[in-house]
């Protein structure tokens, strides 16, 4: 994973569009494109790195926060 500021980290590549150690989560949520697919494994990684904190301090700042809110509110995510 290579360090972003704030001490978040942009998952590193794995060349299939996921990232970080939940490659089967990403899989099966059959997201129907890799942008969308590279977002969730990322927003995976920040949301599991925190367990029990809210969103905005799962993602470590505002830029972050804002991908993890428009992920959410994308309406081919469901």
């Amino acid at each position: 994973m290579t360090p972003i500021r704030g001490g978040v980290t942009d998952g590193g590549d794995t060349g299939a569009g996921a990232a970080g150690s939940h490659d089967d989560e990403v899989v099966s949520a059959g997201l129907p494109d890799k942008r969308l697919a590279r977002r969730f494994g990322r927003l995976l990684d920040q949301v599991s790195a925190a367990p029990g904190q809210p969103v905005p301090a799962a993602c470590g700042d505002w830029a972050w926060t804002k991908a993890a809110y428009r992920f959410f509110d994308n309406p081919r995510v469901t």
